[in-house]
């Protein structure tokens, strides 16, 4: 994992990036396998146990083995433009840096790439990004997510306009459908003034609280509903789910508590700056307290983009060795 964000300002934005990557094996914890076997052993009659193959197979987990530093995860598209990325740190036999940097080459190339709407070059790297996943699916049997975080600041308008770009977890029968999307993206919503994403529970909670999940969860609760009593999804709106999302009588009231923390005052840049740098150190430092490896950490990359443009504050310079 990992952990990426970017925080809104009033006059620019911060962007923030851990270093590490996890390399992940499949594993049998030693409960599960003794479980397996106890259970396994209630059902037979005599001492023998027949083993089915796929029983075995489905105890593993893929779960974090090891990790390591300086992967570049924070990039500066153009001047008022970067990139952020958490997932899988390869694809089509690069390194998520080599993609970035060819689809910057090819935008040097374009003439009109300066004048574009934002929506419009994100359309472009999900384009140029499908390509690329297509290709790797054609010699490879499937594809591990990964995400970006497209973070634009206009310097006329003076708005931070953020997109998250995912690519799905995908096989190869899946580029016989002709349907399957492999890459999609989305605008995070105006209200969002922190958009963070890899290993990024412990911030999610500390800032929205019980938001998300009662935010995501009430259209599905509604769908579910109607397909249960025959009633036409149609029938339910945008305007009905965004009602049922305001009703105090059925979302709890620390929610609304929680919507207020999101809407955070208009921020310094000095001040989002601040606040990414703490909300990395929170990821990090609770790793100390959990069973598992830690996955974020390393080299932090920390930049800005205002009026002047895309600017790195720490993290892109080569630094005295700390064995000296």
């Amino acid at each position: 994992m990992t952990f990426i964000s970017s925080v809104i300002a009033k006059e620019g934005v911060a962007i923030i990036s851990d270093s590490l990557v996890t390399t992940s094996h499949p594993v049998i914890e030693f409960n599960d396998f003794v479980t397996f076997f106890e259970s396994k052993s209630k059902k037979t009659k005599n001492s023998s146990i027949k083993l089915d193959p796929k029983e075995i197979i489905d105890l593993f987990e893929t779960k974090p083995h090891h990790t390591k530093d300086f992967e570049e995860k924070l990039f500066e598209y153009d001047k008022y433009t970067a990139i952020t990325t958490a997932g899988s740190a390869n694809i089509n036999g690069k390194r998520i840096k080599d993609i970035i940097e060819e689809i910057k080459d090819k935008n040097v190339k374009d003439k009109g790439y300066k004048s574009k709407k934002i929506e419009t070059k994100v359309k472009d790297f999900c384009e140029y990004l499908t390509k690329q996943v297509k290709e790797h699916l054609s010699t490879k049997t499937s594809i591990r997510n990964a995400t970006f975080i497209i973070t634009n600041f206009n310097p006329k308008k003076n708005i931070t306009s953020i997109y998250k770009v995912n690519v799905i977890s995908a096989s190869q029968k899946n580029l016989k459908e002709d349907d399957f999307e492999f890459v999609i993206y989305s605008k995070t919503n105006d209200y969002e003034k922190v958009v963070c994403d890899g290993q990024n529970r412990i911030s999610e909670k500390i800032l929205f609280g019980d938001f998300p999940t009662v935010y995501n969860i009430i259209p599905k609760i509604a769908m579910k509903l109607a397909h249960d009593f025959n009633i036409d999804n149609k029938k339910i709106t945008k305007k009905y789910i965004d009602n049922l999302r305001k009703d105090k009588s059925i979302v709890p009231k620390s929610m609304f508590s929680d919507m207020k923390i999101i809407r955070l005052s208009d921020l310094s840049l000095q001040q989002a700056v601040d606040l990414a740098s703490l909300l990395m150190r929170l990821e990090i430092d609770f790793q100390n307290y959990t069973e598992e490896i830690p996955t974020v950490g390393g080299v932090i990359k920390l930049a800005v983009i205002d009026k002047q443009g895309f600017k790195y504050l720490s993290g892109h310079e080569l630094e005295k060795p700390n064995n000296i």
